[in-house]
């Protein structure tokens, strides 16, 4: 099995690929030019071997092949109407949802026979700094957080009906919080939702039976008093054990590291100064590995993750091009 890694450098309107060893070790493989524009977010499809980035300020979603040697090839293009900020699926690999943060929306499109997104098949309106978007393992639940209205919205996803999302309602965060992104543990009926503007995480219970969410608990990610009460909160990740949960702070540069509990909660095991400015990281396939990638230093780091205590030991760092705002990984 092959291991690749592709980060979008938004200051060289370009996306890297990397090769990973066993080891950790790095090596890039490719650079390719995003047609001038400043690559935002990035997803991969497994089932169809494709790599699907947005881009701006000529909106558009790029679709590469993933070809075996982990090298991409450009195949098609769809315009979009706002600046994107997150990509995801659903369950099949049908539909590409697609967040807004600075237009306050979120559209959905369908994947048509030549795997490229259609123009969006459905539009929703004021979700207020509409920052991700996330479907429940079920695919019932589609969770939508609202940072700038510290909501995270509820949406039903219809699978034969014209619009396929309706809106259920939404739950009340705490005053400034300004949730970000959400995972889900491998255990369908919780996820954790990182809130970018005070520095915490909320662990949700899913009650799908009541399409609804319960907060069962909020924890912060430094734990020590900051005097100016200053966070700027951004990347959650969880090992596809479901043993670890690590969380990063751009305005400090660190990822916490959190146990998860048998309950579903966390509880705090430490904190590492890591890149500066991580806006996002990953975990790779088997756990081996957390790389990460700072925005200010234009640096990867890769640590060995130890499935023992959670804890992270810096094996390699590189120079990678310059503002490096997404990383994710694909195995071959």
């Amino acid at each position: 099995m092959k291991q690749f890694l592709y980060i979008v450098t938004a200051g060289n309107q370009s996306i890297e690929v990397w090769e990973l060893s066993y080891t950790g070790e790095m090596y890039l493989i490719q650079v390719i030019d995003t047609a001038g524009n400043e690559g935002q977010p990035i997803i991969i499809s497994k089932t169809r071997n494709k790599l699907y980035i947005g881009i701006r300020p000529q909106y558009q979603i790029l679709v590469y092949d993933i070809l075996p040697n982990g090298i991409l090839n450009k195949i098609g293009s769809q315009n979009i109407p706002y600046s994107p900020n997150y990509l995801t699926f659903d369950q099949n690999e049908n539909f590409l949802f697609c967040s807004y943060y600075h237009d306050g929306c979120l559209s959905i499109s369908k994947i048509d026979q030549k795997h490229i997104p259609t123009a969006p098949i459905q539009i929703i309106e004021h979700i207020k700094g509409c920052h991700s978007v996330k479907l429940n393992l079920s695919q019932k639940l589609v969770i939508v957080p609202s940072l700038l209205n510290n909501r995270i919205y509820l949406f039903q996803l219809l699978k034969h009906a014209v619009l396929p999302l309706k809106f259920l309602k939404y739950i009340t965060c705490s005053i400034q919080s300004g949730p970000r992104h959400i995972i889900f543990h491998n255990k369908k009926d919780y996820c954790y939702s990182i809130n970018e503007l005070n520095g915490t995480i909320d662990v949700w219970k899913i009650n799908n039976d009541k399409n609804n969410i319960q907060n069962i608990q909020n924890i912060n990610l430094l734990n020590k008093k900051i005097n100016n009460n200053s966070f700027w909160s951004a990347d959650i990740h969880i090992t596809s054990c479901g043993k670890y949960l690590y969380a990063s702070d751009r305005m400090y540069s660190t990822i916490t590291i959190f146990k998860v509990n048998i309950n579903y909660t966390l509880s705090y095991i430490s904190q590492i100064n890591t890149v500066k400015q991580p806006k996002s990281f990953l975990i790779n396939h088997d756990n081996q590995y957390l790389i990460v990638v700072g925005q200010q230093d234009n640096t990867i780091a890769v640590y060995n993750i130890s499935m023992e205590n959670g804890l992270l030991y810096l094996l390699y760092k590189y120079p990678t091009g310059i503002n490096p705002t997404w990383i994710i990984s694909y195995a071959i």
